[in-house]
């Protein structure tokens, strides 16, 4: 570590001043030399880059002064040359600087041209291959949002056959409710009749006994009757595979004829009894 030099530097920051006792301490100087150190690189590189800039600068007058020269020998001035040619040799010179020429010379030119052309032709392929990755991402977007209708459509057409399935078992779980309630009334009517005939024509057992005719009779009314009711099994079974709906309806039109039938026995049964009490 140079201590001199350190100590020349702040005798230079504070003067007359007293330097401080922190200022020569070792990291101070430690970084105090670190940072002259920089300086003196920073220095050096500002020089050089100043030594650039005065040769370049110097290029550039030699070569304006042969320009000059040449423009003295052929006699050319801007002040004769016409508007249009000037506007082309501003054009030259502008294209010159974008392409990075050190000269405007027809083969620079060309060699500055079919750099531009490969760049074009680089950027026209990189632009294509984007066009066609973004498209390729527009068709999976697309078949995505399609995907997604078509769930959706799904979904509801779930939902709706889920409620159509569940609205069905109910109609067939109150058919055959309807069916059961309507096949014991028809066996309790069935009951009645027997029960009635027998009073009727003196077959009551517990009453007397039964002669042989009147067996007979008794048992081809119960053969009617169980035909009557094999018939009414194959009728249920041929409204199990109708449509709950209009099963529904051929079971109340039944079940109000039904009534209708007991309502007439009975009227009639009435007016049987009254005119029996007169």
């Amino acid at each position: 570590m140079d201590w001199s030099q350190i100590d020349r530097w702040l005798q230079n920051k504070y003067g007359s001043e007293v330097i401080p006792s922190f200022e020569r301490t070792e990291e101070s100087g430690r970084v105090l030399s670190e940072l002259m150190k920089l300086n003196e690189a920073q220095d050096s590189q500002a020089k050089k880059a100043i030594t650039a800039l005065r040769q370049l600068s110097s290029s550039y007058r030699r070569e304006d002064t042969r320009l000059k020269e040449v423009l003295m020998l052929f006699d050319l001035h801007r002040e004769n040359l016409p508007a249009e040619t000037l506007r082309q040799l501003a054009d030259l010179a502008d294209l010159a600087m974008i392409l990075g020429l050190d000269d405007t010379r027809l083969e620079s030119f060309q060699a500055g041209l079919s750099q531009l052309h490969l760049d074009l032709i680089y950027h026209t392929r990189a632009q294509r291959l984007q066009e066609a990755r973004l498209e390729s991402i527009e068709r999976s977007q697309e078949k995505a949002q399609r995907d997604v209708e078509d769930l959706r459509e799904l979904q509801h057409r779930w939902m709706e056959e889920r409620e159509s399935t569940g609205d069905m078992e109910l109609r067939t779980r109150r058919r055959s409710t309807e069916l059961s309630k309507i096949h014991s009334a028809e066996d309790e009517v069935q009951l009645q009749n027997l029960e009635k005939r027998q009073r009727e024509e003196g077959l009551d057992v517990n009453a007397q006994g039964l002669s042989v005719s009147q067996l007979e009779a008794s048992e081809r009314r119960v053969h009617e009757y169980q035909e009557q009711v094999e018939a009414q099994n194959k009728m249920l079974s041929a409204y199990q595979q109708l449509p709950p709906d209009y099963s529904l309806a051929t079971l109340k039109v039944r079940e109000a004829t039904m009534k209708l039938d007991e309502l007439s026995a009975e009227h009639e049964s009435l007016v049987g009894r009254m005119a029996d009490s007169l």
